[in-house]
């Protein structure tokens, strides 16, 4: 090897053997991968009429309130912000206090410029709000043989959606 070649090889190496702890520091600290899952946070970041529900909630289950990060999942218009509670990612030691054969509890919550209220509780596999032609809607995945339904918010409440 030429002196040329390791003078510009020996800064370049030097460089590489500084900056490798800062990436593996870095590295480590992001991603999910040091999240821990089953986090109050995801409790604590809901509005307080929210939150005081499923603190209640909680108590009936005997731990305390922690959630995954799908728990809630929010979709918002211009007349107002819903709220879905998806309870089969919420931490439970009596499941049957949340779940059952026709799925797990889901709630629904709406603010309209106040507080949240629940507006629907229901039993399912799973449930997605959605927006369709500026109209929320709610599509229903049953535990059971029956098909998917969906509902459409009304202004004040989720109704059957009418087949046109």
């Amino acid at each position: 090897m030429s002196a040329w070649t390791r003078r510009s090889i020996t800064p370049s190496l030097l460089l590489a053997l500084l900056l490798l702890p800062a990436t593996q520091r870095a590295v480590a600290r992001g991603g999910l991968a040091g999240e821990n899952p089953w986090s109050p946070e995801h409790i604590a970041q809901l509005p307080v009429e929210v939150r005081i529900q499923v603190e209640q909630q909680a108590r009936a289950c005997g731990v305390s309130p922690a959630a995954t990060h799908y728990f809630a999942v929010s979709l918002g218009t211009p007349q107002a912000r819903f709220i879905a509670l998806h309870f089969e990612d919420f931490a439970c030691a009596e499941r049957a206090a949340i779940c059952n054969a026709a799925g797990c509890r889901h709630d629904i919550y709406v603010s309209a410029g106040g507080p949240y209220r629940r507006v629907l509780r229901l039993q399912a596999r799973d449930v997605t709000l959605t927006s369709r032609d500026g109209k929320v809607g709610l599509d229903i995945s049953p535990a059971t043989a029956e098909p998917p339904s969906t509902l459409v918010w009304d202004g004040h409440h989720f109704v059957a959606r009418s087949e046109r």
